[in-house]
This record gives C-alpha cells, sequence and structure tokens, in this order.
C-alpha cells in the first residue's frame, strides 16, 4: 500500500491542509502541536473503517466535528493498493457524502455505500491491516515492540527463504485446523465428549436392536408352540373319549365281581357262625371233660404244695438277714457318694465360672479390636473414596504448575513496576481494592495488562504494560487456567493439596488391607455382631453367677487352683460312685434274692390255698353241670353242630373259586388306572386350552407393537450410528494427524523464515550502534533480546529510548520486506525518538535512510531538527491553522 495524498477539510481544529507523499521514501511532515499532523492518520484510518461508513451518529465521526463553525468534515485520499489505485473521499454530517475514482487497473466510479464496499473489497484483497496497524507508532501510544506474528510478514519471509507456500505460515488455515482438532480432542489428547458419546450412542442401538431380535424371537417361538398346541387339542380330546370309555368297559367288569365278592362274605359269614356253633359244642363236651380232671389235680397239687412250703421256710430267714446288712453298707456308701458329687459339681461350676471371666476378657477385647479396625476400614474408605487421582494425575498438576512457575517468572520479568510512596496518611485505590498507606509506606506493584491507581476524590492514574508484557500475561492467565482445571478436575486446590491427597491415598490403602485383616482374624467364623452377643451373653453369666452360688466353701482365687479342685474331686468321685455301685450291687441281689423267697413264700401259700379252694369250686360245678346237661347229650350236639359247618365250607370254597377266577383286584387295578388316564387326559386338555388361552393373548398384545416395524427402526438407527461414529472417528483422527504434521510444519517454516528478518534487523541495527549488535527474534516475529558489545539483555531490560530505537528498527525491517513492488504499508512515526540522544539520532537517520528504499515511511513531528539525519527526506511543513495561530 501507499499513500500518495491526504486532503482534510473543516476536520476538527483544521480548516484545510492537504499533503502529498513520495511513494518510496521518507516524507517528514513538520508543524506546531495541534497543527494537524496526527489528523492526517486518524483521518485516514475514520476513512478506511469498514465500521461507520459514512454515517455522522457515531462517536467517533461526532469527535472530530470542527467546534468553531458550522460544517461538516471531510476526508479526501488518494491510495494505490495491489494493482489498484484510487481517490476516495467521505463527507460527514448533514450533507455527508461518499465517492470513489478508480483509476487502475481500470476505470471506476461509485457512490454511497457501494463506494464504501468497493473500497473495502480492494482493502481486503490486497491489504493486510494487522501489519498497517503494527508498522505504526502513534503519539502517546504505550511504547511496545511490534509482533508480526499475525501479518503478511510471514509470508514475505516464506518467499525470501524460498520455503514452501504461504499455506504453510497462513494462520487463517492452521486456526481452522486447531479448531477442528479442539473439536475430538482435548490439549491432552484425551477424547472429548462428541466422541465418546458417539460411542455410546452406537452401543445403546445396538442393545435395541438386540433386545427387539430377542423379543421378535420369543414371538415367533410362542406362534410356533400355539399352533402346536392347537394340533394337540384334537389329539387329547380323543384320548379323553378314548379313556372314558375303557373306565366305563372296567366299572362294569368290576361291578360283577364286587357281586360274587359279596356272596363269598355272606358264605364266611355264615361258616363262621356254624364253626362259632360247633366249637362252642365241642367247647362244652370238653369243659366237663377238664372238670372230672380239675378236680383230681387240684386235691393232687394242695397236699404236694404244702410239703413245699414247710422245706422252704429256713431258707426265706436266712435271706432276710443278708438284706438287712447289705440296705445299711448301701445307705452309707450313697451319703459319701451325694456328698461328694455335689463338692464335685460345685468345683466344675466355679472353674467353669472363673473360665468364662478369662473368656469373657478375651472375646470382649476381640470385639474392642474389631470395633477399632472397622472404624479405621470405614475411615481408610472413605478417604479413598474421595480422593479420585492418581500418579499419573500429580504428575500432570506437577507439570503445569512447573508452567506456571515458568510463565510467572517470565510475566514477572517482562511486567512493569509501579512504586508508589505516602507523603501522608492516605487511602489509594488499587485495581479496586483499598490500600491503606501511612506517611512514608512504599507500595510495589507488578503491572501484567494493565492497573488503576486512584486517589478517592484528588487522582486516577492507569498504568498500562506492553503487548509482550501482554503476551506473557495471557501465557500466565492460560498456564493458571490449565493449572485450575487439572486442579478442580482431580477435586484438589494446588499441586501440595494434590501430593497431600495422594499420600494420603496410599496410606488409606495400607490401612485399609492392615484394617481387613485385623477383622477376618478377630472374627473368626463370627459376624461382628455374633461376637458381641456372644460377648455380652458371657459377661451376663459370670456376673449373674457369683449370686447363684449358695455353697458355703469360698470361691477359688483362679482358675487354675479351681481347676485342680476339680479334676481332684472328680477322682474322688469316681472312687465314691464305684464304691457306691458295688454297695448298690449287693443291696440289688440281697432284694432279689429276698424278693425271691418271700414271693415263693406267698405263691405256694395262695397256691395251697387256691388247689384247696380249686378243688371244693370244681366239685360243686360238676355237680351242677351234670345236673343241668348229662355227659351223653353233650356228645350228640358236637356230631351235629361239625356236619352243618362241613356242608357251609363246601359252599365258601365254591364261591371262593368264582371270585379268585375273575381276578377282582386285577379288575381294580385295571379301573383306578384308566380313571387315572382319564384325569390325566382331561387335566392335559385343559392346560392345552389354558396355555392357547394365554399365547394368543401375550401374541395379540405384542402383536400390537409392532416389533418388527420396530426392529427395522432401530436397525436403520443403528446403522446411521455405526456410519456417523466411523465418520467422526475418521474425522477425528484425520484432524489429529493434520494438527500435528501442520504443528510440526510450522515449526520448521517458522524456524526458515525468521532468519531473513532477523538479519534484516541487525543491518539496519548496526547502523545505529555498531557491528557487535545482534538480536534474538522469537516464534512470535518479535525482538526478544538484544546482544552488544556481548552483552545480551531482554528488551524489557533496555532503557525507554533504546526499547523505541528497536521497535522503529523492527518496523523498518518488516516494511522494507513486504513492501517492494508496491506491497506492505508505510511506516508511520508521530513524534518519535523523543527519548533518543543526538549520536542515536543520527543513526537511526541514516536507517531510515536506507530503508526508505524499500518502503514508504512517513515521519510527523514537531520538532524538525530530530529528522535531520534523514538524507533523502522530502519534507512538509504543515501550518498552524489560522484559528489556532
Amino acid at each position: 500500500m501507499r499513500i500518495h495524498r491526504i486532503t482534510l477539510t473543516n476536520y476538527r481544529g483544521v480548516d484545510h491542509a492537504e499533503v502529498t507523499f513520495d511513494e518510496c521514501g521518507v516524507t517528514v511532515i513538520e508543524g506546531d502541536n495541534e497543527a494537524g499532523k496526527t489528523s492526517l492518520v486518524e483521518a485516514l484510518e475514520l476513512l478506511l473503517d469498514e465500521r461507520f461508513l459514512d454515517r455522522s451518529g457515531h462517536r467517533r465521526v461526532k469527535s472530530v466535528m470542527p467546534v468553531h463553525r458550522d460544517a461538516d468534515p471531510e476526508v479526501e485520499a488518494e491510495v494505490s493498493t495491489g494493482p489498484y489505485r484510487f481517490v476516495f473521499a467521505k463527507r460527514w454530517g448533514r450533507s455527508r457524502m461518499t465517492t470513489l475514482d478508480v483509476s487502475a487497473p481500470q476505470r471506476e466510479q461509485l457512490t454511497g455505500d457501494e463506494a464504501h464496499e468497493r473500497v473495502q473489497s480492494i482493502l481486503s484483497e490486497t491489504l493486510d491491516t494487522d501489519l498497517l496497524r503494527a508498522l505504526q507508532v502513534r503519539q502517546g501510544a504505550e511504547l511496545a515492540l511490534p509482533s508480526f506474528a499475525d501479518t503478511d510478514l510471514g509470508a514475505a519471509l516464506d518467499t525470501a527463504a524460498g520455503a514452501v507456500g504461504e499455506s504453510d505460515s497462513h494462520d487463517g488455515i492452521w486456526q481452522a485446523i486447531t479448531a477442528e482438532r479442539d473439536m475430538y480432542w482435548t490439549s491432552t489428547g484425551k477424547r472429548k465428549t462428541i466422541l465418546t458419546d458417539s460411542h455410546r450412542s452406537v452401543a445403546d442401538a445396538e442393545a435395541d436392536v438386540a433386545s427387539l431380535t430377542q423379543q421378535l424371537a420369543e414371538v415367533e417361538a410362542d406362534a410356533d408352540r400355539a399352533a402346536r398346541l392347537a394340533s394337540d387339542a384334537e389329539r387329547l380330546q380323543e384320548l379323553v373319549v378314548q379313556a372314558e370309555e375303557a373306565c366305563d368297559e372296567c366299572q362294569q367288569q368290576v361291578t360283577a365281581a364286587e357281586g360274587v365278592e359279596e356272596e363269598l362274605s355272606r358264605c364266611e359269614t355264615e361258616l363262621e357262625r356254624l364253626k362259632t356253633e360247633a366249637e362252642r359244642a365241642q367247647a362244652d363236651h370238653q369243659a366237663r371233660t377238664d372238670l372230672v380232671d380239675e378236680e383230681e389235680r387240684f386235691r393232687q397239687e394242695a397236699a404236694e404244695l404244702r410239703t413245699q412250703a414247710e422245706q422252704a421256710a429256713p431258707a426265706l430267714a436266712a435271706a432276710r438277714r443278708h438284706h438287712d446288712e447289705a440296705e445299711a453298707a448301701h445307705r452309707t456308701a450313697r451319703e459319701r457318694f451325694e456328698q461328694t458329687q455335689q463338692a464335685s459339681a460345685l468345683a466344675d461350676r466355679d472353674s467353669e465360672h472363673l473360665r468364662q471371666i478369662i473368656e469373657a476378657r478375651h472375646l470382649g477385647a476381640r470385639h474392642e479390636r474389631v470395633v477399632a479396625a472397622q472404624e479405621q476400614l470405614d475411615a481408610a474408605s472413605a478417604v479413598i473414596e474421595s480422593i479420585h487421582l492418581d500418579k499419573d494425575d500429580v504428575a500432570q498438576i506437577e507439570a503445569a504448575q512447573q508452567a506456571v512457575i515458568q510463565a510467572q517468572a517470565a510475566a514477572d520479568a517482562g511486567s512493569a513496576t509501579v512504586a508508589t510512596t505516602g507523603l501522608s496518611d492516605l487511602e489509594v485505590i488499587v485495581d479496586g481494592v483499598a490500600v491503606h498507606m501511612k506517611e512514608g509506606d512504599e507500595q510495589i506493584t507488578d503491572v501484567v495488562d494493565s492497573a488503576n491507581f486512584v486517589v478517592p476524590g484528588s487522582l486516577r492514574i492507569t498504568v498500562t504494560a506492553g503487548n509482550e508484557s501482554r503476551q506473557l500475561g495471557s501465557k500466565l492467565v492460560e498456564a493458571e487456567a490449565a493449572l485450575r482445571g487439572l486442579c478442580d478436575e482431580a477435586g484438589v486446590a494446588d499441586l501440595a493439596e494434590a501430593r497431600d491427597a495422594l499420600v494420603r491415598r496410599h496410606t488409606a490403602s495400607r490401612e485399609h488391607g492392615q484394617a481387613r485383616d485385623d477383622i477376618e482374624r478377630d472374627l473368626d467364623d463370627l459376624t461382628v455382631d455374633d461376637l458381641a452377643s456372644k460377648a455380652e451373653r458371657l459377661s451376663a453369666r459370670v456376673a449373674a453367677y457369683p449370686n447363684e452360688r449358695t455353697a458355703d466353701v469360698p470361691l477359688p482365687p483362679d482358675h487354675d487352683t479351681a481347676l485342680r479342685a476339680a479334676l481332684d474331686l472328680r477322682d474322688e468321685l469316681k472312687r465314691r460312685k464305684a464304691t457306691f455301685e458295688s454297695a448298690v450291687t449287693l443291696l440289688d441281689s440281697a432284694q432279689t434274692a429276698l424278693h425271691g423267697e418271700e414271693v415263693d413264700h406267698a405263691a405256694l401259700t395262695a397256691t395251697i390255698v387256691a388247689a384247696d379252694n380249686a378243688a371244693i369250686n370244681a366239685s360243686q360245678k360238676l355237680e351242677t353241670a351234670r345236673a343241668q346237661l348229662p355227659d351223653a347229650v353233650l356228645g350228640q350236639r358236637v356230631a351235629a353242630a361239625r356236619e352243618t359247618e362241613r356242608t357251609a365250607r363246601s359252599d365258601r370254597d365254591a364261591a371262593r373259586t368264582r371270585l379268585e377266577e375273575l381276578d377282582i383286584d386285577s379288575l381294580r387295578s385295571r379301573l383306578s388306572n384308566a380313571e387315572q388316564g382319564l384325569s390325566r387326559a382331561r387335566a392335559a386338555l385343559s392346560q392345552n386350552h389354558e396355555d392357547l388361552r394365554t399365547l394368543q393373548i401375550s401374541l395379540d398384545l405384542r402383536g400390537e407393537k409392532g416389533l418388527g416395524a420396530q426392529l427395522d427402526a432401530v436397525c436403520s438407527k443403528r446403522d446411521r450410528c455405526i456410519a456417523s461414529d466411523r465418520s467422526l472417528r475418521d474425522r477425528a483422527e484425520a484432524a489429529k494427524l493434520l494438527h500435528q504434521a501442520f504443528e510440526h510444519r510450522r515449526t520448521e517454516a517458522r524456524q526458515r523464515y525468521i532468519a531473513p528478518f532477523k538479519q534484516r534487523i541487525e543491518q539496519y541495527g548496526r547502523i545505529v550502534y555498531d557491528t557487535s549488535f545482534e538480536v534474538d527474534v522469537d516464534d512470535a516475529l518479535a525482538v526478544s533480546r538484544r546482544t552488544l558489545n556481548g552483552i545480551t539483555l531482554a528488551v524489557n531490560q533496555l532503557s525507554t529510548g533504546a526499547q523505541e530505537q528497536m521497535g522503529i528498527i523492527a518496523r523498518l525491517a518488516c516494511a522494507s520486506i513486504v513492501s517492494p513492488d508496491g506491497g506492505g504499508a508505510p511506516v508511520v512515526l508521530d513524534d518519535a525518538l523523543g527519548w533518543s540522544d543526538p549520536s542515536r539520532l543520527q543513526g537511526m537517520g541514516a536507517a531510515i535512510n536506507i530503508a526508505s528504499g524499500h518502503c514508504q515511511v512517513i515521519i510527523l513531528t514537531c520538532t524538525p531538527g530530530r529528522y535531520a539525519h534523514v538524507g533523502n527526506a522530502t519534507v512538509v511543513n504543515l501550518p498552524m491553522s489560522p484559528r489556532l495561530a
């Protein structure tokens, strides 16, 4: 871009001014303050600014309206950029106007918005607006070295270095690639939600397809089963009819057999009656014979028994004496045994009580250890569950913390420092925070971006750091944001808390395992409640025992003493028991012998009496029976009864033969089997009807759901999800690969094209300083360090004059690279080099003169001698406006 002419009319305090500039070289515009020098640059910017067009309502338009007359401000400029050369004019206010006259490459004349839009189109096609602003040094603006990272300098340096095309360093492409990569991946390479959600959608769709496929398969299986059930129903109905016929036939056969069975029962009943009568007759005859024999037998037995009684009397007396002696010995042995038994039982209870005391203490201690271990286990589990970071997370936080430290160090080194000293007691508000200062107090404030100092009611001061400080501050903010993000994700406040959390997690894991082992060891095969209940019950028994113990013998002092006493008494009890058992045996033997003798004597006496009485009774009964029925009549009755019995037995045997031939048990078995078969057939038919009805209802309900259509829909959805997920993953991998390749290529490209820019800066710098002058240029195409006479300093460590000189030299170097053949943009210096000493002014004049051979340089100054050393400069004097003269 080249500026050929600018004309101002009624612009703020300028009634009329017109300046013509050299297309290549240096144009120095000299004039007093408020002569309108700065207005030339401002007017050009307002003229070309796309935001304001020719409207007069904006505050920037209002600010240039003249206040000393009722007139409309007007600006006209003749500019060439790329292949275009045009005259563009605007007037704001009531008679606003916009005109455009394009003379090359072809003639065009436009007005109004069309004119403005055409200018904007030409500028967007041919001019790097960021470069235009970067090459300007404004009056009163902050002192900052320019950065050309976002300008056309990169493309020009690529060309100078013989690099590949501008695509390798084009920031628009890089931003688009980065934006595409950031859609799918985090800065650390982890998948973002868009990828995980897509994968989850595929899984959900697959699950829906599987579910509906399973449901449809179940419907088809049920339909097949329903068809089988319908087919089986006819077969089951035929089986029911056949079973009913078989059951009726068996029932008729059983009924006929039961008639024969009833006849046999009647015959057997009659036979039993006749048999009883025959037996009764035979019994009566036998009883008469027995009465005769019995009378004689009883008389003989009575005589024999009297003889035996006389012989057994001495043995009975001896048995009684032996019994009395055994009974006395038994009584003594029993008393001693019972005393020893009571003493042994008491000793056992005492031993058990003392043992339970020991066991109760052990159980209580186990329970206390389990409770303590459970508390430790719960506490450790809570710590483990509350901490969600591992060694890798802490390592990432450490790396982020180191990045913050490095960014902080760089920001501190590059930030401005403001020192305020209280001359009296007062309050100063620094960035909205009240600071109370006493007389003599000093307040140091580092300014990375900007800072506001307010003395309420008196003064406001705004301190703004340079571009590099802002960049360093932005890097610090980004590093701190990354650190905060990692800390928030891990649930910690800072690195120390993360390290402490990791240590606490490891400690909790170790304590968790130890507590679990302690619990398992102390519980053994019990639960915590079982252990507590067992200890409580045992303690209750131990506490109750002293009240339950009624013996006068004192309780042993300890369990060992009680156990020894119990064992001794057990041995004594065994001996006493043996003696007692021996006495019992002897007493039992004596009692048995005495009892036997007494029973024998009593039995013998009773038998004698009974024999006498029986003999008398038998004689009397025989006489009475013969009087009632003679012996001959009894014989005749026996013969008649036996004949009647033989006839009835013959009838019974005939009926039994017929029944056996019918085999009623088999007939009943066949009837039972037929009834069971009928019941089973009816149940099967009923179950068939019930299953068929249930299946039909289920099929009807599921048929209404349209499972086939749903399956088709979810299959289509699954296929879409799979295709979308595959496409998304392919795009994500491609974006990552492209970002990695492009980033690598950008780094290589920047290293290539930084060299020509560095060489051009050093060329002009050695004119100003000496041959030892060197600079370091960073990736942002900004000068970061200067070396002079072997001493290297960061640019923010240089003096104000040296920083200003470095800024102008960098702008000249950039313009000389990008501006050949009318490209690039002019270097505009508005009241610059005010901090430079005369020797440096001479060197800067020579450097500006050399650089202007490759670009357009416009200098605005109110101090004419400051640029006297620029050899080829064209000087334009801008007179004071008559209103201000």
